[in-house]
């Protein structure tokens, strides 16, 4: 049976996708050199060619060098790995990691306050059910 695609993004791909996102765009090259040789040339070259054909980089060519950039924002690929985290671990239920997370972390009474106003921000002032 073939392995599932996965369209979000390794710890592999997203350390490579940081790189991409602050440069602008980049070669294999300068993605190795912003990563501080963790990874072989051609393993960085291979994760690029995979980013590519999930959507996350396009490329052109210059001179003897490809040039990669970003299809996808940041912010894009962060709400499809919480998309992908909520189906996983939370049957689709928000709530239900929010309160995970809550029940993990120690947060003071001010971050919880500041975390309650950017609940109802956001909710538009919608009344409570």
């Amino acid at each position: 049976m073939p392995r599932k695609k996965h369209l979000t993004l390794t710890n592999a791909e997203h350390r490579i996708m940081e790189v991409i996102w602050a440069k602008g765009s980049a070669t294999v090259a300068d993605v190795v050199e912003a990563l501080k040789d963790k990874d072989a040339y051609t393993t960085i070259l291979t994760l690029m060619r995979i980013l590519k054909v999930k959507g996350y980089l396009s490329s052109r060519k210059e001179g003897r060098a490809f040039v990669f950039v970003a299809k996808v924002d940041r912010d894009t690929a962060a709400r499809k790995a919480v998309h992908q985290l909520l189906s996983k671990f939370f049957a689709g239920s928000p709530g239900e990691l929010v309160l995970a997370f809550l029940r993990e972390e120690e947060l003071t009474p001010q971050e919880l306050d500041a975390i309650k106003r950017k609940i109802m921000d956001s909710s538009g002032g919608r009344d409570e059910k």
